[in-house]
């Protein structure tokens, strides 16, 4: 009867940590990145028995009861959704984000809630870990926003024109583009204009002035044309000296087009119309940090007010072969067992998956399923309850007889 009181207690036991398993999912149902448990079981097939015949004492097989032996981890993937926050990362394959927690120590998880702390610093937004990256200067660190919050501003020192001049007799002689800005070393802007004039005598000679746009000259110079429209050579560029307000005098070339290239500004023969309009020109003002993305492979973008983009770091993520090799830490973090060393790499590559932007990885956990573990569990209890109820019952009953007796 006794033994019977055992076995019926460690039901009471095993079924009673489950039902810590499943309620331990459940309350995670809407963790992001969480990954369920799965309560595993196993039977007592010995215990420690004296044999019928001699003194001496042996084992042989005998039920004892239920144990719950472990939690083995579901890895599975959870569903994404989109959270409009374009830190949040989740990941479309097998790979795990790579953390540095307070301690030093490195962790892992699948629940890409980033941020940047007040040092600038990109963390976990749950624990403040450090997310680890990989960046042209180091292999793997952190990375840390103020050292890109700006981007330098750059001096113009080249405008590259395009577009035709009228050449044909009886069409108007000059032609103006407004407009165009310069930068200077300090990103100081200034806009000047550039005013064309036909020469009287020779359709392919143009005076060049550059203006501001109080119709200051800075500078001025003449272009020539081909027979065939196209720049002539040694003289398809000017070069100005401007200054911005309180600025400092920087020097721009006008191109106008290479020699002999109908690429740049032209003068047909039979062209009437002038039409002109800067291709390209290679100076900044200061920008400053306005948006922030993760591309598909990792990369953090950063888009800036002057409209330059750049890629400062990428995220290093991590693979392991299977779940044995993960340590449960809680609030979303796993460790590697000792002598693991998973895959490390970037974003699509050696199976790592994907990142993707603006969305993060929900709870793999299954309500219906967790409701139906959660019956058995309840069933389970109950009936090992009511072995030890009916055990107790026969001892009391016994010792009944016993006093009768």
């Amino acid at each position: 009867m006794l033994g019977t009181i055992y076995t019926g207690l460690s039901g009471l036991n095993a079924y009673s940590r489950g039902l810590e398993v499943i309620s331990n999912n459940v309350a995670n149902l809407n963790t992001p990145g969480f990954k369920v448990s799965l309560p595993v079981f196993r039977e007592i097939m010995y215990q420690q028995l004296r044999t019928p015949s001699g003194n001496g004492a042996g084992l042989r097989p005998g039920g004892a009861g239920v144990a719950l032996n472990s939690s083995a981890m579901s890895f599975r993937a959870g569903d994404l959704r989109n959270t409009g926050n374009a830190l949040d990362v989740a990941i479309d394959g097998r790979g795990f984000f790579v953390l540095d927690d307070q301690d030093g120590n490195r962790v892992y998880t699948r629940a890409g809630q980033l941020t940047f702390d007040r040092d600038g610093v990109l963390v976990d937004s749950v624990t403040g870990a450090r997310v680890v990256v990989s960046t042209d200067a180091l292999a793997q660190t952190s990375f840390d926003l103020d050292s890109v919050r700006v981007f330098d501003p750059r001096a113009t020192s080249e405008v590259t024109l395009t577009g035709s001049l009228a050449r044909a007799s009886g069409s108007v002689n000059s032609h103006e583009l407004p407009n165009v800005t310069l930068f200077d070393a300090a990103g100081t802007s200034l806009t000047v204009r550039v005013k064309l004039t036909r020469n009287g005598d020779d359709p392919l000679r143009w005076a060049v002035e550059i203006l501001k746009t109080d119709n200051t000259q800075i500078g001025q110079g003449e272009i020539t044309f081909s027979q065939n429209g196209t720049p002539a050579e040694n003289a398809n560029s000017i070069t100005v000296t401007a200054t911005a307000e309180g600025g400092q005098p920087f020097d721009v070339r006008f191109n106008f087009g290479a020699p002999g290239s109908f690429a740049g500004v032209t003068a047909p023969a039979a062209n009437n119309i002038s039409t002109l309009q800067v291709l390209r020109q290679n100076g900044l003002a200061m920008g400053s940090l306005r948006t922030t993305e993760f591309t598909d492979n990792g990369q953090l973008k950063l888009t800036y007010s002057n409209g330059e983009t750049r890629t400062v770091a990428t995220l290093v993520l991590a693979r392991f072969d299977s779940p044995e090799q993960l340590q449960v830490l809680g609030r979303g973090l796993f460790a590697a067992t000792e002598r693991t060393q998973p895959v490390m790499g970037a974003a699509l590559t050696t199976g790592l998956g994907r990142v993707v932007g603006g969305q993060l990885e929900l709870s793999n956990v299954e309500l219906t399923e967790q409701f139906t573990d959660l019956i058995i569990m309840q069933r389970g209890y109950q009936a090992c309850s009511q072995v030890n109820s009916v055990a107790n019952e026969l001892i009391l009953q016994l010792l009944q007889m016993d006093r009768q007796g």
